[in-house]
């Protein structure tokens, strides 16, 4: 009621309240705004156009490509750490682990009798006798070989076994060969690491037919798949999906001479056991007859 005896008061009078010049002003810039805009909609301002919206997207994306900071892609084959990463640069030991001198007396202890034997002098060019030790295991990691190692395979362990034992002590062409005609799904990725090993082997210029798979071995690698496996009957399983990976080491037959060497080594200094004594059968003849 005090409110309608405003509004009369004001109608009669002239006198217009706050709010409804606040309506007044809002309504005259409405019709200002509607005047000077080229569009025929009413709610323009709260509503975002097509064209609008193309222009903002274009000035975002000329915005991001002038960002230095902003990340761009990059296809693998381009990317030099990730194929630094993945195809790592082969290396001979004897270089990163000898020292000049040592390295001339391992060499020159190779080329002397096929291959490192411990405690043996030789003579450089200068002259000079030496004489290296070293353990079966510096020994191992000297000579030439060449380590490969699988990614993930979607394979098990007792399957991947299987065609690992076949592979045992096979010269390098002729375990690739057995591949080409294995009906096991594993041999395919058995095949390209081999194949593998061969480029590696042409980089460090060792000689490819006189490499032979001496180790290899396969693990499982971890994060296995579960699924569920659906049954009859509202019965219900669980399906693993499992991963490995596989080793190999090649060698050469320098590994070959030094293991014969060692083994007539062994056996040579073996002890025999014998319950015949080790002199003569009879004994000493006297100066007579004995019948």
């Amino acid at each position: 009621m005090v409110f309608l005896l405003q509004r009369l008061a004001c109608a009669k009078f002239g006198v217009m309240s706050a709010s409804a010049r606040f309506t007044k002003m809002n309504t005259t810039n409405l019709i200002r705004c509607m005047a000077t805009k080229n569009t025929d909609s009413l709610f323009s301002d709260l509503t975002v156009s097509a064209e609008n919206q193309k222009v903002s997207n274009n000035n975002v994306a000329v915005a991001e490509e002038s960002d230095a900071g902003a990340i761009q892609y990059i296809q693998p084959e381009a990317d030099e750490k990730l194929q630094n990463f993945l195809n790592p640069t082969p290396y001979l030991t004897v270089n990163a682990l000898l020292t000049p001198l040592k390295r001339d007396i391992y060499k020159e202890n190779v080329r002397v009798n096929g291959f490192f034997k411990n405690n043996d002098t030789v003579t450089l060019k200068d002259g000079n006798s030496y004489t290296l030790n070293l353990n079966s295991k510096e020994i191992e990691a000297l000579e030439p070989s060449i380590f490969l190692r699988s990614w993930r395979i979607k394979s098990s362990v007792k399957k991947t076994n299987i065609v690992l034992r076949a592979l045992k002590d096979l010269p390098l062409k002729k375990a690739i060969t057995q591949l080409h005609f294995m009906e096991k799904k594993v041999a395919r990725d058995l095949v390209e690491m081999l194949e593998r090993g061969m480029k590696d082997a042409e980089k460090m210029k060792y000689d490819v037919d006189d490499l032979y798979i001496s180790e290899s071995w396969v693990h499982t690698d971890g994060n296995w798949m579960k699924r569920v496996d659906c049954k009859g009957r509202g019965r219900a399983g669980v399906m693993t999906y499992k991963w490995v990976s596989v080793r190999f080491l090649l060698k050469t037959s320098q590994t070959k001479k030094r293991l014969a060497y060692l083994e007539k080594q062994r056996n040579q200094n073996k002890t025999v056991s014998s319950f015949v004594s080790q002199g003569k059968i009879r004994g000493g003849a006297p100066g007579y007859y004995k019948w």
